[in-house]
């Protein structure tokens, strides 16, 4: 009886390490979070986009907004207050206004950037975008066919990607512009929505191997974020992220190498105690 205890837990521990090895090896995307590694810049200026490029993510995620005169910023935030100690709103804005507002962040300071101005120096770059769309109550009713007309043929031609986490906007983009790459954001996992993205972006806390799996069944991928701590970046990797969105672009990339020039089995064991103290957490918090 122990003889054939021992002879399964070893089984078991063998098909594990080799499980293990497989999924190491498996590199995701990097995703530079809001155009910046490790606070080398300000957010979602071009300032940062320029530096982070030399560090050659896959992908360098944006935030996009529409304004008061229908046009398209790069900002994330719905109030200029914390970047720029201004206590208005980017949409009461035309773009030659925002584009005055100097930005401030992580000892930087840098121009708001016009979506025309990030995209074409992201070409001049060679560097690929993530672009999220941040949809607004103050958005006009024709706000995606805009974004569409103007700018899908530069987003297939120089092969970026769009996210949002607006369910509608998602439906609307995959309705009218079927070809476009396009990602759902969701901040929870609760269960696989039922939609025509091509992607989901999960916050990485409640993401698991079951929501993965259910999304590759039906040809789908995921991205997780934000992502810093290296224990989280081999978990993500051992589940199998399709991408991994970080703030610390150098230092994932640092783990994938380390991880494909000799896997770290132990850590990689000990990631899999993330999502249960996660949990755990949040039930006390």
């Amino acid at each position: 009886m122990v003889l054939l205890v021992l002879a399964g837990v070893t089984g078991l521990v063998t098909n594990q390490l080799l499980l293990l090895k497989q999924l190491t090896f498996s590199r995701p995307l990097t995703i530079s979070h809001r155009g910046v590694d490790n606070g080398n810049g300000v957010q979602n200026t071009i300032p940062s986009l320029k530096q982070t490029s030399q560090e050659k993510p896959d992908y360098i995620e944006i935030d996009i907004q529409q304004i008061k005169d229908q046009q398209f910023v790069v900002l994330h935030d719905d109030n200029l207050k914390t970047l720029a100690g201004l206590n208005k709103s980017p949409h009461q804005l035309t773009l030659q206004q925002l584009t005055q507002i100097t930005v401030r962040e992580n000892g930087h300071q840098a121009k708001l950037a016009s979506f025309d101005d990030y995209l074409a120096t992201a070409k001049k770059l060679n560097q690929k975008l993530l672009i999220e769309i941040k949809a607004t109550p103050t958005d006009s009713k024709d706000m995606t066919a805009i974004f569409i007309r103007r700018y899908q043929k530069q987003i297939l031609k120089n092969h970026h990607l769009v996210q949002t986490l607006s369910y509608p906007v998602v439906t609307q983009l995959k309705q009218q512009a079927p070809q476009l790459f396009v990602s759902f954001i969701l901040p929870y996992n609760l269960t696989l929505p039922v939609t025509k993205a091509n992607a989901y972006t999960m916050e990485a806390t409640t993401l698991n191997t079951k929501f993965i799996r259910h999304a590759q069944q039906k040809k789908q991928q995921v991205y997780a974020w934000t992502v810093n701590e290296p224990q989280q970046m081999d978990h993500m990797m051992f589940i199998g992220a399709k991408a991994i969105i970080t703030d610390q672009l150098h230092e994932l990339k640092q783990q994938i190498k380390r991880n494909r020039r000799q896997p770290n089995y132990a850590s990689l064991l000990r990631s899999l105690m993330i999502p249960v103290t996660s949990s755990e957490a949040n039930k006390t918090n």
